[in-house]
């Protein structure tokens, strides 16, 4: 099997198209010979045919209906049967009734007995509990200020563990910092506190989960984004980077391996090229990318 029947047989079922749709997309066929080449938008046109499908996948996601109205009634009919069988064991009732049939032959055998308000709070076993018990609204506004002690002791546990990975991930990123001590600490605490307003969930090989109003955040394909690149991003738009420089080729940015690295003319080339560093797994290659593309930007 070579590249080019593995490449079409992957795209023909992560698409659900056929291998001459495929073909036809990713190759320019020769007009004089059965020869077919790669297309130079081919990453391109991959990339716009998988963000297609997950808008499509998202779109068709719908709620089984039929399923959460079952789970809906036998919620009900059970909640319904643990309710009726306490009503009869609290008043002795024997009887068929169900709903609000049952309710009223309780309320009757209550009446029938003769008691008043006043018989039961003059009662000692009432007037016992209620010498020990807690009003409701302090009940209530104690157990709300527990619930969010203990939310904001979870979150800032957390984020202990988020910010002393943010701090590993700045220092590859080779940050050019104050000679002043204190303004650099100043600086670097502010610079954390933008990580602050996100929630996180914890992931063990340090790919954290970003979160925002409860939903992880997500690229266009509908990946999470990575840790990592949220950090690099953050820290660009607060910090320069460091970048050297091979000897006697100064003023251009290297990509890792020694040899001239252009500056992409727009997102889509940014894109392709820090795709191709990635698949090396060239992490120096990537952060000068990124900063030359940042500085390209800001020209």
């Amino acid at each position: 099997m070579n590249e080019k029947e593995l490449l079409t047989g992957i795209l023909t079922k992560i698409h659900n198209k056929t291998s001459e749709e495929i073909e036809e997309l990713l190759y320019d066929k020769s007009s004089d010979s059965d020869e077919v080449t790669l297309k130079e938008s081919a990453l391109d046109l991959v990339l716009d045919e998988d963000v297609k499908r997950v808008e499509k996948f998202k779109s068709s996601a719908k709620p089984d209906k039929d399923e959460l109205k079952s789970i809906r009634d036998r919620t009900i009919k059970e909640v319904m049967e643990d309710f009726e069988k306490k009503l009869k064991g609290k008043y002795g009732i024997e009887s068929t009734s169900k709903g609000l049939d049952l309710v009223q032959e309780a309320v009757n055998t209550v009446s029938e007995c003769d008691i008043t308000d006043d018989k039961v709070k003059n009662h000692f076993l009432y007037l016992e509990l209620e010498s020990n018990s807690v009003k409701k609204e302090d009940y209530d506004a104690l157990h709300t200020e527990y619930e969010e002690f203990k939310l904001n002791q979870d979150r800032t546990t957390t984020f202990s563990r988020v910010e002393r990975d943010i701090l590993g991930v700045f220092a590859k990123l080779n940050p050019i910092e104050s000679q002043n001590p204190v303004v650099a600490q100043t600086r670097r605490e502010d610079f954390l506190r933008k990580f602050e307003p996100y929630d996180y969930e914890l992931q063990e090989n340090g790919n954290h989960l970003i979160l925002q109003n409860e939903k992880r955040m997500e690229d266009k394909h509908g990946h999470p984004i990575k840790f990592y690149d949220f950090v690099q991003g953050v820290a660009a738009l607060n910090y320069e980077f460091a970048v050297s420089t091979d000897k006697g080729n100064a003023g251009n940015t290297g990509n890792g391996s020694g040899s001239r690295l252009d500056v992409p003319k727009d997102e889509r080339e940014y894109l392709a090229k820090m795709t191709e560093l990635m698949q090396k797994g060239d992490k120096e290659g990537q952060q000068k990318l990124y900063q030359a593309w940042q500085e390209s930007k800001n020209r």
